[in-house]
């Protein structure tokens, strides 16, 4: 804990610097894993000081859909946790992606104010354009994001826009097409 919260304190003062000497507004946001008991593996008292959450399986794919369910419900209902990342978990060619109640965590992300991710990474392309379809009937916002880990892969935002396409998503289920202002607002991040 004492690492990343030193690691985080770091990355959080050069975010200020930036954000007072240029002009723009970067974001101290972290992905975090969803531990197979639904916990997170980052505390409360670090991912309090962020101002994005994303939340996310990355281990444990086989659990059945009753446990798969409940561990992806308890991560949502964190008050810190924002988005739930590639929400499926697959990789396509090398991986399904596991099964969970869709209509429990639909429901659970109106309730508590959360948002879906579509990964635009081209081996994800998650959440799949059937479950954008159901999310965005369901009135359930989305993210696009393209899991880039370097500057050229942030043209992967064309597949996760293809995706949001196909599954009949207009500019307004993307926050990501808000303004600054409604966005900020919409993830309470002037509060935090």
């Amino acid at each position: 804990v004492g690492q990343i919260e030193k690691l985080l304190a770091r990355r959080l003062k050069l975010i200020e610097q930036i954000n007072s000497s240029r002009g723009i507004k970067l974001l101290n946001s972290l992905e975090v894993d969803i531990l197979a008991g639904g916990t997170l593996a980052v505390p409360d008292q670090i991912l309090s000081k962020l101002d994005l959450v994303v939340a996310s399986v990355h281990s444990s794919f086989n659990q059945d859909v009753d446990t798969m369910t409940k561990r992806v419900l308890k991560a949502l209902e964190n008050p810190n946790v924002d988005i739930l990342g590639h929400p499926t978990g697959r990789l396509i060619g090398s991986r399904e992606g596991f099964e969970v109640d869709w209509e429990k965590i639909f429901v659970t992300c109106k309730k508590w104010h959360k948002t879906l991710e579509i990964n635009a990474w081209p081996e994800r392309l998650d959440l799949p354009d059937t479950l954008v379809r159901e999310a965005v009937e369901k009135g359930i916002k989305l993210v696009i994001a393209t899991d880039a880990h370097a500057k050229d892969q942030m043209d992967n935002m064309r597949f996760g826009v293809a995706v949001a396409r196909r599954g009949w998503a207009k500019k307004a289920d993307i926050l990501n097409c808000l303004s600054w202002v409604d966005f900020s607002k919409y993830f309470g991040i002037q509060s935090r």
